[in-house]
């Protein structure tokens, strides 16, 4: 696949180019200065008992995202195409054009079975 020729698309790589994502309800993230902070809850039972006996264990944590991560984030909205959200990438940030799609796919399947900030509509 390659971003040169959008033409010359094979049909699996436009099914998967036409797919849509959304953020799952229980992501929570906050924006400060165009860059997200994903925030997660510490709430796993050892954290739980640590904070009981006076360990200083916070609440939540963040994960800063880069510049690309942030912008791919903000424009999951569950109405967007993978296509769509490449376009608005590459005319964002020019030199996330080199290999926009290969690497686009990849961060979103990243998105979706690792982190499971997304979901497929």
């Amino acid at each position: 696949m390659t971003n040169q020729q959008p033409n010359a698309v094979n049909p699996e790589t436009d099914q998967l180019l036409n797919r849509v994502y959304r953020q799952k309800e229980d992501l929570h993230y906050e924006v400060r200065d165009g860059v997200v902070f994903v925030i997660t809850e510490q709430n796993a039972w050892v954290q739980r008992l640590l904070r009981k006996i006076h360990y200083k264990i916070p609440e939540t944590s963040e994960m800063e995202l880069d510049k690309y991560g942030s912008f791919i984030l903000q424009q999951i909205d569950g109405k967007r195409t993978v296509r769509e959200i490449g376009e608005n990438l590459g005319t964002a940030i020019e030199e996330a054009n080199n290999q926009l799609y290969d690497r686009l796919l990849i961060y979103l399947n990243h998105l979706e079975k690792n982190e499971k900030y997304i979901e497929l509509v």
